[in-house]
């Protein structure tokens, strides 16, 4: 069934006559189900309503004011008499069909089931468009109801895909983002493309890349902005602000899955407590469309989830941990130059090109499986699996199916891989992982053993203790001989030497090194968490300064940047060669 009530309904009479699961056969208005106290409706106009009192107000507003549709369904009648009053209904009989209906539909919640303004995907993989007051299936526009088991209730129209869609339209809007000054030009321009490709059907994907544009004043982020609202069909089309909240994103987004772009995030004053960093969580929770749970002053709390596909944009990029860096597609830019061309800024003909684009999107969903998974083998066979394939692969995938109706070449699939190659290796390196992060820190902390301000880095005092090239060979009394005497009180001891040399730090919260990670997100041990995810780490017993507790040995080799001085004589040290330093008896 299709349009206002669909696949759920029981067989069976609901009492008088009316069918079971329906206020009446053929009423305009389509019980859902209940849920607590609250019962839920698709209205006249397919508006989803959850009403927690049927009052006459309610009930006459739910169906549309239709008075004399109520008054002959449900007439009431004068005292002691038969006659109806004449525009007048029965509050009570049909308030009690209404439950009654809602209560034979079942418990039902909005949560995963109702579905606003976007593409979506029905159980069969086929793309179903929303507009808001019309809903796409099969190439036919139908009213807002109830199909494949979820809910697609009216709202504020949004813009539509074109009658037909064209190459062409996705060829401009390439040549116009190629206007802008990008770091990356031979492919930043089609990876905007496939990023705003990814925008306008954003819930029909199962990996919604975020995109951060960067660059400083005049290079043309705003300017960029506009045409994006443009593309998009106006305010209609894009969620779009330069001052927002995250609970604000939600409210707007609601059940939808329109995207959304905010300019001028900038990093928060306190990254952990500002609000930069909550809307960064929120892009993270779409990117897969994981569920969203908070609480609230009513203790019923919010429940639901999140299918927009985020776009930033700011003069820098706030800190971020990996887990979030992995799912960024960092687009840098330039400042212009000053005989570039200026960017297209035509409302209407921008306006047509993204509708027109949304068309070619929708009309060759039918390639995008096989599209996807074309593009992903050849990344992975570059060596590029992951989150780089889920990023990369989805937005190549959609500008290829953008620009050409038939499936991509080999060939030509391998030339976008082979100018991806270097800069996605450069990527990785910059991404890391949360072991990454935790040896950087902890190299970092500056260590004053005499409590005297005579300070040098954990990475200098584990030079010196693995005797590597142009490390100090005297840190105050401390000396490579002797150095894990010192180290031992911070939980950390150096264990070989050179390429051979291991770094060895304690599981337990050991004072001195709870201190190097206070205030962080390995404090507390967590830290031995992230030394476990490090390559080649091994658990151990050990001890330090007579506290025994287990470890992870790491060697230098798989610690970021330790052993980068060795490059420069050739990998070796200059040193000769000393016995094990008499201290080294303390390990178990």
């Amino acid at each position: 069934m299709g349009g206002k009530a669909e696949a759920g309904d029981r067989d069976g009479s609901g009492g008088k006559g009316r069918p079971r699961g329906y206020i009446w056969d053929g009423c305009p208005v389509v019980p859902l189900g209940i849920h607590g106290d609250l019962s839920y409706y698709l209205d006249t106009k397919g508006q989803l309503r959850a009403v927690d009192n049927h009052s006459q107000d309610k009930i006459r507003h739910i169906f549309g004011g239709r008075i004399g549709l109520l008054a002959t369904r449900y007439p009431r009648y004068h005292k002691n008499s038969t006659t109806p009053v004449a525009g007048a209904f029965d509050q009570g009989r049909i308030a009690t069909d209404m439950v009654a209906a809602c209560t034979e539909r079942g418990v039902w919640s909005p949560v995963g089931k109702v579905r606003g303004a976007g593409a979506w995907l029905d159980e069969d993989g086929h793309l179903i468009f929303h507009a808001g007051d019309e809903v796409l299936i099969a190439g036919k526009w139908e009213p807002p109801g109830v199909y494949g088991g979820h809910v697609y209730p009216a709202s504020d129209p949004v813009p539509r895909p074109a009658t037909s869609g064209t190459a062409e339209a996705a060829s401009e809007i390439l040549d116009a983002l190629q206007t802008w000054n990008w770091s990356r030009p031979d492919i930043d321009p089609m990876l905007t493309l496939g990023v705003i490709c990814a925008q306008q059907i954003g819930g029909a994907l199962d990996w919604r890349p975020v995109t951060w544009v960067t660059g400083d004043q005049a290079t043309g982020k705003s300017t960029l902005q506009r045409l994006l609202r443009y593309l998009h069909g106006g305010a209609s089309g894009l969620l779009q602000a330069s001052d927002a909240t995250e609970a604000g994103i939600r409210s707007v987004i609601g059940y939808s899955s329109m995207p959304v772009a905010l300019d001028e995030l900038e990093p928060d004053d306190d990254p952990k407590k500002g609000k930069a960093a909550a809307i960064i969580r929120l892009a993270r929770i779409a990117a897969s469309g994981d569920q969203i749970l908070r609480g609230s002053t009513d203790q019923k709390g919010y429940q639901g989830n999140a299918y927009s596909c985020f776009l930033f944009s700011s003069i820098l990029v706030p800190p971020l941990p990996p887990q979030d860096r992995s799912r960024l597609i960092l687009l840098d830019l330039n400042r212009l130059r000053p005989d570039a061309p200026k960017p297209k800024d035509d409302p209407r003909r921008l306006k047509a090109l993204g509708a027109s684009l949304r068309a070619s999107l929708v009309g060759r969903w039918d390639t995008w499986t096989k599209r996807l998974d074309l593009w992903r083998a050849s990344l992975a066979a570059h060596g590029h699996g992951g989150r780089q394939a889920d990023n990369y692969g989805t937005v190549l995938a959609l500008a290829d199916m953008a620009l050409h109706e038939a499936l991509p070449a080999e060939e030509v699939m391998a030339s976008w891989c082979a100018k991806l190659d270097a800069h996605l290796r450069d990527e990785s390196v910059d991404v890391g992982s949360n072991a990454e992060d935790m040896l950087v820190h902890l190299l970092s902390q500056p260590l004053d053993v005499w409590r005297r301000g005579q300070k040098l880095n954990v990475a200098s005092w584990l030079a010196m203790a693995g005797r590597l090239p142009r490390a100090p060979e005297q840190i105050g009394d401390a000396t490579s001989d002797n150095a894990n005497n010192f180290l031992a009180q911070f939980g950390l001891r150096v264990k070989g030497r050179d390429t051979s040399a291991e770094l060895c730090i304690a599981n337990k919260p050991l004072s001195g090194l709870c201190g190097l990670f206070e205030g962080t997100p390995w404090a507390a041990g967590v830290w031995a968490q992230a030394a476990r995810r490090v390559k080649d780490a091994k658990s151990a017993n050990m001890t330090f300064a007579r506290v025994p507790s287990r470890g992870y040995v790491i060697p230098f080799t798989s610690i970021p940047g330790l052993l980068n001085a060795m490059d420069e004589t050739g990998g070796t040290s200059q040193a000769p060669e000393r016995p094990e330093p008499p201290d080294m008896r303390d390990f178990v």
